[in-house]
């Protein structure tokens, strides 16, 4: 385990089969020498360090098999996610792979130009996700936003106002806010799911200890217990907070590009720009496990802010 600290300057780094290049100084980094369906148990330790040190890793034309997706996602967590409504490669025997996918003459909405962290409605989100592109558009990129560097960021007060938050998060809500979908979803198939958690505003990182808000603009209904009203403008301060560029890494997809984030330390956003006639399609592995959820060590937190 890394030892809470916080956020530093990315520098290169070493690792025994490969060398991460840091793309900004707060989060992301390019690997360099290792194809990802190579791994074994000991890049598979040092990829977990890696990832909960840049927060988010890419690499250039992988072009990796479903299955090798699915191995990289299984070194994070010990199970594979199967969405609740997202399309998926199931029909070809890979439950587990979702199909991120918008066509120009689509007019379903999706959810991933907003910055969000992933299926947080549920008790235990994603640790962590794998995506992978086979056709994207110019300027239809994906850009991540360090969330423990967002906390470091807010001002003493504001650290200790959602320090002592927590939020609400609901998937039907999602659908509903953000008019996700199209004719054929099934609104009555997600509501039956109950798919809705608490979790803190602020988490203590698994991996790392390090705080990182954990709020989102996706499946966030409102703040626990709060009027509506309140929690609107409480959830307007965290929701600016992942648009600082200063924050942000920016990447310009290629076909056979993967990446790989950590859903607990960033938030992320799908770029939708201006399409065209043209197919924007990727692929998207995720893992999670039961022995990890969003909690917060509050007294570790505090201790390490201070008390100025």
């Amino acid at each position: 385990m890394l030892n809470p600290m916080p956020n530093l300057t990315l520098q290169t780094r070493d690792y025994r089969h490969f060398r991460v290049v840091p793309r900004t100084p707060v989060i992301g980094g390019w690997i360099e020498g290792l194809h990802l369906s190579e791994i074994n148990d000991e890049i598979a330790e040092d990829l977990r360090e890696a990832l909960w040190t840049y927060g988010v890793l890419f690499g250039r034309k992988q072009n990796l098999s479903f299955d090798a997706m699915k191995q990289v996602a299984s070194v994070f967590g010990d199970q594979l996610e199967k969405h609740s409504f997202a399309a998926t490669m199931e029909a070809d025997g890979h439950p587990e792979v979702v199909v991120i996918q918008k066509l120009q003459s689509d007019k379903a909405k999706n959810t991933t130009d907003i910055w969000h962290h992933d299926v947080t409605a549920r008790k235990h989100p994603n640790i962590m996700s794998i995506l992978q592109a086979e056709q994207v558009p110019f300027g239809a990129d994906t850009m991540w936003s360090s969330m423990s560097a967002a906390f470091d960021r807010l001002p003493h007060a504001l650290k200790l106002l959602f320090l002592n938050l927590e939020i609400d998060h609901d998937t039907l809500y999602l659908m509903l806010r953000h008019d996700f979908g199209d004719a054929t979803m099934n609104i009555e198939k997600i509501a039956a799911l109950h798919e809705a958690s608490t979790h803190p505003a602020v988490v203590s990182h698994h991996a790392t200890g390090r705080p990182c808000l954990f709020v989102g603009n996706g499946y966030v209904k409102r703040v626990h217990g709060y009027t509506a009203e309140i929690s609107e403008c409480i959830l307007k301060i965290a929701n600016e907070m992942p648009k600082i560029p200063e924050l942000q890494v920016r990447h310009q997809w290629e076909a056979g590009d993967v990446a790989i984030w950590d859903n607990f330390g960033t938030a992320h956003y799908g770029v939708t720009a201006d399409m065209g006639d043209q197919v924007r399609r990727l692929y998207r592995v995720a893992s999670w496990s039961e022995s990890v959820t969003p909690s917060l060590n509050r007294e570790a937190v505090l201790a390490q802010i201070g008390d100025a």
